[in-house]
Parts: structure tokens; C-alpha cells; sequence
């Protein structure tokens, strides 16, 4: 058996918790200096970059109104062309 009244809990370094702290510090002081490198880019540029018609989901094509009713018109004659070889101009005689 063991005696678990010998047995304390070890007790946290004091130096190593700031140690921990210090770095947590210097790492957090380290991205502010890269967030502030990359603000001073982008004034310097005149702003930010504005996102591209594709970034934003914006498809450009080359149909316009007349084009997309000239297609129609297009289609509707096809099939009119069709349905009167298929069955003829003339109504019942």
C-alpha cells in the first residue's frame, strides 16, 4: 500500500506560468505588428482591392434581350417548320 498522505500535489513554477504568459504575449504582439504591416500595404496602395465579378459570383455571358428573343423566334419557327411537315398545311376538307 502506499501512503497518500506523503503524497502532496506538486506546486506550478511561478517562473514557468509567466514564461507561458510572456510568450502568449509575445506571440500576440507579433500578429498585431503583421496585422499593422498589412493595414499600412493597403493604405499605401490607395484601399483595399475590390473583389473580382467571379469572387463575388457575377457570370457575365454574351446574351442580350435580342439575342435570347432571336433564339426564340428561332426555335418556335423550327418547330411550327415540324409540326407542318408532320401534318400538313391545310386544315380538314
Amino acid at each position: 500500500m502506499t501512503d497518500d498522505a506523503d503524497a502532496t500535489p506538486a506546486t506550478p513554477d511561478p517562473n514557468d506560468h509567466v514564461a507561458r504568459l510572456q510568450a502568449q504575449i509575445d506571440a500576440a504582439k507579433a500578429r498585431r505588428a503583421g496585422y499593422r504591416a498589412e493595414a499600412a500595404e493597403t493604405v499605401r496602395r490607395g484601399g483595399p482591392v475590390p473583389p473580382t465579378d467571379e469572387e463575388l459570383g457575377i457570370i457575365k455571358t454574351d446574351d442580350t434581350v435580342g439575342r435570347i428573343a432571336a433564339d426564340a423566334t428561332q426555335e418556335i419557327r423550327s418547330r411550327l417548320s415540324r409540326l407542318t411537315s408532320r401534318f400538313g398545311r391545310g386544315g380538314k376538307k
